[in-house]
């Protein structure tokens, strides 16, 4: 019996959108020079108030619950092990890394990183500045989700 392997829907649809996408990026995407950045929500560390406002951060943070760090932990931990995604993403069937900078997937895909990346740093940041966390445990647990890589089985 001749099986024919099912068509890769998601292929087409990754092609019909193709010649989209970079519209979407210029009209969606904020430059990086005008979306916030981690430290837009930190004390600025070239202030000469900044001692006092790590200070003030602590002492809020004193007052967040266990369950919250339980929940932002495991959030940081995995916006840090954002490069793995990556990695994955770029390795996902249509998606182009090879030939000169890629298609435009590989672009968006890029652009999203660096994007998202923000995020854990934010997150991390915040952590360490807080005092209320273990940070060499996250760094240590964040490192071996990185070092597990990640491959959900559906790049092909």
């Amino acid at each position: 019996m001749d099986i024919k392997p099912l068509k890769n829907i998601r292929i087409e649809v990754m092609q019909s959108l193709e010649s989209k996408v970079q519209s979407f990026m210029d009209e969606y995407l904020i430059p990086v020079e005008k979306i916030w950045q981690p430290t837009d929500f930190l004390p600025d560390s070239q202030s000469d108030s900044f001692l006092d406002e790590v200070t003030e951060l602590r002492e809020l943070a004193k007052e967040l619950p266990y369950d919250f760090w339980v929940a932002l932990v495991g959030d940081t931990i995995t916006e840090e092990a954002l490069p793995t995604y990556e990695s994955w993403l770029m390795d996902v069937e249509g998606i182009n890394q090879v030939e000169g900078k890629g298609n435009i997937w590989s672009k968006w895909v890029r652009q999203w990183t660096g994007e998202e990346n923000r995020h854990g740093d934010v997150l991390n940041k915040y952590l360490y500045l807080s005092g209320r966390v273990n940070m060499r445990e996250i760094e240590i647990t964040t490192q071996h989700l990185i070092n597990d890589g990640f491959d959900i089985g559906t790049d092909r």
